[in-house]
């Protein structure tokens, strides 16, 4: 056994109590990939990150991301909440920063104010990939929703800017409030999707740059995301090419008590993601490390 510093933080939030609850696990070269997921699974927090010495260049750590079902490439929230706490084990309130993961390398860019409580983070994702419309019955269906819930115009499509994403349009906001996902069913229709996608990110569009949100894929605890930074990109460069916005406000957690705001914008060939971060916590931890 032996111990490990971590770092809590909420998230997308802009109050306290709000956004994605996150914890970061520093110095994890010597923690097992099967202790990773368990110790993720016990959190049941929707991510849990964990950083290491980096493997490839020009990265300054590589960030594993484990959810209750397991290791995945890429998540938005985790991505910002390591980049400041990493910032923060530095000594510094400001910084630059990019993180190896299973989807390639990413840069950040955090701003905290002078002691460290809370600020900023900027997410640059991986050039969008636009995979498809697809038909968004099954998903639908799952979610306890009906054909006549979907956008009159705007086509389910998969995007990926680092995790591929199901963008479904509903027809107004008052759809969000309607859903009882059935996990087994979500899984299965995600499935039917392919492309590896595992979150359906619902969307209604109030007009301008401003949409709500709701998140549902059966790897996190409870079937729900409060604040979902993967699918924001994809969401952002949904917009941009659907409706011409270059830059857009979400509005998520609302209907789980976690209220949580992400901003999306173009920069050239990509996307940026960023939000809020409150820093709530540091402490040690105690796990078994690698044998030898």
């Amino acid at each position: 056994m032996a111990q490990f510093p971590i770092t809590w933080l909420e998230v997308f939030a802009e109050a306290p109590l709000q956004g994605n609850l996150h914890a970061v696990v520093h110095e994890a070269d010597s923690i097992a990939t099967a202790t990773m997921a368990a110790f993720a699974t016990r959190m049941r927090l929707s991510e849990t990150s964990y950083v290491q010495t980096p493997t490839e260049g020009p990265a300054d750590y590589r960030h594993r991301i484990f959810t209750v079902a397991g290791e995945i490439p890429f998540a938005g929230h985790p991505s910002l909440g390591t980049a400041a706490a990493v910032a923060l084990a530095k000594g510094r309130s400001s910084a630059r920063l990019t993180q190896q993961t299973m989807a390639g390398i990413q840069e950040l860019v955090v701003d905290l104010e002078p002691d460290g409580s809370k600020g900023t983070v900027d997410l640059t994702q991986n050039p969008p990939e636009h995979l498809g419309d697809h038909d968004p019955g099954p998903v639908l269906e799952a979610l306890g929703l009906n054909a006549d819930d979907r956008h009159p115009t705007l086509e389910a499509t998969v995007i990926s800017t680092g995790l591929p994403t199901l963008i479904l349009p509903v027809r107004d906001v008052e759809v969000l409030s309607r859903p009882s996902p059935d996990l087994v069913g979500i899984l299965a229709a995600l499935e039917g999707v392919g492309h590896s996608v595992i979150t359906c990110y619902v969307v209604a569009h109030l007009g301008d740059g401003a949409w709500r949100a709701r998140c549902f894929t059966p790897q996190v605890a409870g079937g729900e995301d409060p604040a979902t930074g993967s699918a924001a990109g994809p969401l952002t460069a949904f917009a941009h090419r659907q409706l011409g916005l270059s830059s857009i406000v979400i509005d998520q957690g609302i209907e789980m008590g976690s209220p949580s705001r992400l901003y999306g914008r173009v920069e050239g060939e990509t996307v940026v993601v960023s939000g809020a971060v409150r820093v709530i916590g540091h402490g040690t931890i105690e796990l078994p490390v690698l044998a030898g």
